[in-house]
């Protein structure tokens, strides 16, 4: 297609741009792993239990640690309680209750866990923008990865924050792993490709080239005495990292081409020369690690 890249993205997209009815916006299932949702997510993309565990030694590697807040101390001295947003199969939550067998874990997830495997580790489901179970005050440290792009910026700041803050204990700790759409040194067809994902992201209620400035601001509205660390990656340092931007684009497809007036042969095609363009372009992602403490009111 070349240079009518740009033309197949605006052909289509200002006619569906306000299209609700797709069945995307109420429910993905990937791999029969089924989400139901009551705002347009992201299509769950481990789906499972070894490919969220190849995510999890991945972020490992990378930070070096399971947590960046200052809360080591506590969880090794005992009866520290804390709890995982959007927990998943587990693996970041059992790596922890492993690593720290005095203290209590806790975690939630929209899909239903399966039974905790640990003595110090429950795990329940539900859905954290319909309020969180827990009274005021429960939690020395609460985690939440990858969960942001899940929510619209309206429900994380107006739903699911005040909640994290209200369940905090006075002096605890929220932090947040979280990647940044806005890839870096792109070739033509991976723009084109995330060009048509932040459309779909912009029409639900969230706003990409924003993304960094506005998690900030959550952090910063809500009274939580905040720091930042970053990483950016390079796709083809890590076979992870190439594995999973294929399997995310290829997930995506139908959601995708509704922004677009391509079909699915050339989606294809584009796909496949993103990928080479990922190791001629050097084209990196950012990763970005959010952690605040709750400030005394």
């Amino acid at each position: 297609m070349g240079n009518d890249l740009s033309t197949a993205l605006k052909s289509k997209k200002n006619g569906i741009i306000n299209n609700k009815n797709s069945d995307f916006n109420n429910v993905y299932e990937v791999h029969n792993r089924k989400s139901s949702m009551s705002t347009t997510r992201f299509p769950i993309i481990e789906s499972n239990i070894d490919e969220e565990n190849g995510r999890h030694e991945h972020l490992l590697k990378v930070w070096g640690s399971n947590f960046y807040s200052p809360i080591e101390s506590i969880l090794e001295s005992g009866d520290a309680k804390v709890l995982d947003i959007g927990c998943g199969f587990g693996s970041w939550i059992y790596d922890m209750a492993k690593n720290y067998p005095l203290s209590h874990f806790t975690g939630i997830d929209i899909n239903n866990p399966k039974d905790a495997t640990l003595p110090n580790v429950s795990l329940t489901q539900g859905d954290v923008l319909e309020g969180l179970p827990y009274p005021d005050c429960s939690f020395d440290y609460i985690h939440f990865r990858d969960f942001l792009w899940s929510i619209s910026s309206k429900d994380a700041s107006n739903k699911l924050f005040p909640e994290l803050i209200r369940i905090l204990k006075p002096s605890g700790w929220i932090e947040g792993a979280e990647f940044d759409v806005n890839i870096l040194n792109v070739g033509p067809n991976t723009k084109f490709l995330n060009d048509a994902l932040f459309n779909h992201i912009r029409n639900n209620g969230n706003h990409p080239e924003e993304f960094y400035k506005n998690t900030s601001k959550l952090f910063k509205k809500h009274n939580l005495e905040y720091q930042i660390e970053e990483r950016i990656l390079c796709f083809v340092d890590y076979d992870l990292s190439k594995k999973k931007f294929v399997t995310f684009h290829k997930t995506i497809k139908s959601m995708i081409l509704e922004y677009t007036s391509i079909s699915y042969q050339e989606y294809d095609e584009i796909l496949d020369k993103a990928c080479v363009e990922l190791e001629e372009y050097r084209t990196s992602y950012r990763l970005i690690r959010y952690f605040g403490k709750k400030l005394l009111v």
